[in-house]
């Protein structure tokens, strides 16, 4: 990999007090789901939100000491933020969402069954199996035995482990990452290396999720809680990932869809666009991406407050690509030449890649020069050991 003549020291931390799982993750949870099983009325959810926020926000606060996980989690606590105020303002859950597998109503419930069964609401940001569930879910999996279903979710992790591996093993061994010049950015080695670095800086969410989520699958169904069908994949295909608009939309984790959907409907209400509109559409997709920019920013702060807004750029620029695209198509439908899928769609592949390393610099330039390529997100590295061992021979 290139080397760095002059490198950037690691940036000064100031003192701040250990971040606690506990009482700014689990608890809040916790919190909340009992307050939903209440089904108070919308000035004590109010108040609550207000106290579920100064949590959420008092959080950023604290540091993991590793600049990685503080974006972590930073970010995750910006998903509760928004979690709390889909279910808190723009929804009843005990009055309009179901489960198929409701046999009753849930107010006629005991009270800690009902805050069990809001509990699950909370957790169910996909909703798979209630009536909320939201589009671009992939199919669930196919009929098979518990113990079928453990090992190959089992199998499924380690392949997940290892392909993260191969990025932060490519990380650690490109020094613009752990040790970076003044100004570093991700363009300065050239395009193919470029490439090659967005790939693996996205590498690590994605195959990070989806290894936690295929351990907490398998063990979930064999502790008996759920079903081997109530845990589709996590991200979609790549077959899809021919437009910007697929990427985000079917692809990439649909995780914080529940609550862009239910704010951007809002904003469109109060706007007076009607659904369907192309007025209604777009301003969706703008929020929706607005949100999830905002979302990241939680993460910039617990990094450090000189970093806020640092992740905003590439995250509102996605809605714009999306736009350009369409125009792009729709400009295309009207010259009425022949629609060729497949030509259509590797142009479209081709399209995405130069889209996605054209904007990832805005993501990635900010966190390398903060020392997020610095960190080591994996206890162990095969990959690694097996490049050193055959430095030996």
């Amino acid at each position: 990999m290139p080397n760095s003549t002059t490198a950037v020291p690691a940036p000064v931390v100031p003192f701040r007090s250990s971040f606690s799982v506990v009482p700014y993750l689990i608890l809040p949870d916790l919190l909340l789901a009992i307050v939903l099983a209440f089904g108070l009325n919308f000035r004590f959810r109010l108040l609550f939100y207000a106290l579920f926020s100064y949590v959420c926000i008092s959080g950023l606060l604290l540091t993991t000491g590793d600049r990685m996980q503080d974006y972590s989690i930073g970010s995750t606590l910006g998903g509760q933020f928004f979690t709390a105020t889909h279910l808190l303002l723009f929804s009843e859950p005990l009055v309009q969402y179901r489960h198929r597998e409701d046999k009753n109503e849930p107010q006629k419930r005991s009270f800690w069954r009902r805050a069990l069964w809001t509990w699950c609401i909370v957790h169910s940001p996909r909703g798979i199996g209630w009536n909320y569930q939201v589009l671009s879910v992939p199919p669930r999996p196919p009929p098979c035995s518990k113990w079928a279903f453990i090992r190959s979710r089992i199998l499924q992790a380690v392949k997940f482990y290892i392909l993260m591996d191969i990025a932060q093993s490519y990380i650690r061994l490109n020094t613009l990452f752990t040790n970076p010049p003044p100004n570093a950015t991700i363009t300065s080695q050239g395009w193919l290396l470029q490439m090659f670095s967005g790939a693996a800086w996205m590498t690590t969410p994605y195959a990070g999720m989806s290894m936690q989520y295929c351990l907490f699958a398998a063990a979930s169904v064999g502790c008996g809680f759920s079903n081997p069908e109530d845990w589709p994949d996590t991200y979609g295909t790549w077959k899809h990932a021919y437009t910007v608009r697929n990427f985000w939309g079917k692809f990439w984790h649909q995780m914080i869809r529940r609550y862009v959907t239910s704010i951007g409907k809002f904003v469109c209400r109060k706007l007076g666009f009607q659904p369907g509109t192309l007025y209604s559409s777009y301003t969706q997709l703008y929020v929706a991406f607005f949100i999830s920019a905002v979302l990241h920013c939680f993460g910039d702060v617990m990094v450090g407050w000189e970093y806020l807004g640092a992740s905003f750029p590439f995250f509102v620029s996605q809605a714009f690509g999306i736009t350009f695209e369409d125009i792009a198509i729709h400009l295309f439908k009207r010259t009425g030449l022949r629609n060729r899928s497949r030509v259509n769609k590797a142009i479209g592949y081709v399209w995405v890649a130069f889209w996605m390393s054209f904007s990832l610099p805005w993501y990635i330039d900010w966190a390398v020069n903060a020392g997020l390529g610095r960190s080591e997100v994996l206890p162990f590295s095969p990959v690694r050991y097996v490049l050193r061992a055959l430095s030996f021979l």
